[in-house]
């Protein structure tokens, strides 16, 4: 069993159809249940499902999988750190590698797999360009 994460977050799942089911075709399920689970092992974790998080020609130029924000929170669900957009989530290992983020409770993206960050760096450089 894993240890409870003493970091609270809310973590956003889009559900519209275009973020898709992952290059395994099966990824969507899995990752519903592991970010449940992720949730359960929290102390204040929440899980939030909903429809696109993102405008249409932003979806349009990603690939097809599904996308996950993550913020860090405190007890009384007030933001301590970035939110972090998660994905594309291609594959069974990546639903791993983000429960098993979730689950350390640190919440820092340098902490995740780099093809993972794909829509994180691309956001945090829009304002740039």
């Amino acid at each position: 069993m894993s240890q409870a994460s003493a970091t609270g977050f809310t973590a956003v799942l889009c559900t519209a159809p275009g973020c898709g089911t992952g290059d395994e075709g099966t990824v969507a399920a899995p990752l519903l249940d592991a970010l449940r689970s992720a949730v359960r092992t929290s102390r204040y974790g929440v899980l939030v499902t909903t429809g696109c998080l993102f405008d249409g020609p932003a979806c349009a130029m990603r690939a097809t999988a599904p996308v996950v924000l993550v913020q860090a929170c405190d007890a009384r669900r007030r933001p301590t750190g970035v939110a972090v957009r998660v994905g594309p989530l291609r594959t069974s290992a990546d639903v791993d590698a983000l429960a098993s983020w979730i689950r350390a409770g640190r919440l820092d993206p340098a902490e995740l797999p780099a093809r993972l960050l794909d829509l994180h760096r691309r956001a945090a450089a829009a304002p740039l360009n």
